[in-house]
């Protein structure tokens, strides 16, 4: 009869692989945040986003329902030829991969969402968005119905 000799330390490594390999997807998000700054003006919201090293074609951005919430997923591709030519790693700071960041908008804001607009130049993203009037201008005439 075989026997192998119990050591602690190999479960521990099992147990470590086998999160890493679940948990993959959700340690991207630990391991790399879009930046991002926003602030007012008295036209419109502007939100502001680094994004060294990512492609226009490869960002996508989504504004919810209520006007709550912006989205911003994007991706940056490490060329294929850089990868196969490193023989020796030193650092490996720059995350490639899929990325994606939901920014709460201020919830007193509504938007015009016929003018939004997305501009991205060197390796930022730049949104803005027109703030819809609260109130309209000028006299309005209420109608009265009467009830019988």
């Amino acid at each position: 009869m075989a026997t192998r000799d119990f050591n602690i330390s190999d479960v521990f490594l099992q147990l470590e692989q086998d999160f890493l390999r679940t948990a993959e997807n959700a340690l991207y998000s630990v391991r790399f945040r879009l930046r991002a700054d926003m602030y007012e003006t008295e036209e419109a919201l502007i939100v502001k986003m680094e994004l060294a090293g990512v492609r226009p074609e490869n960002l996508s951005l989504l504004l919810s329902e209520d006007d709550k919430l912006l989205t911003i997923s994007c991706e940056r591709l490490e060329p294929e030829t850089e990868r196969q030519e490193r023989t020796r790693c030193y650092h490996l700071e720059i995350f490639y991969g899929k990325f994606e960041r939901e920014i709460p908008l201020p919830p007193h804001l509504r938007y015009d969402r016929d003018n939004i607009r997305a501009n991205f130049k060197d390796g930022f993203l730049t949104v803005s968005l027109p703030k819809k009037s609260q109130h309209t201008k000028g006299t309005r005439v209420i109608k009265v119905s009467s009830v019988e």
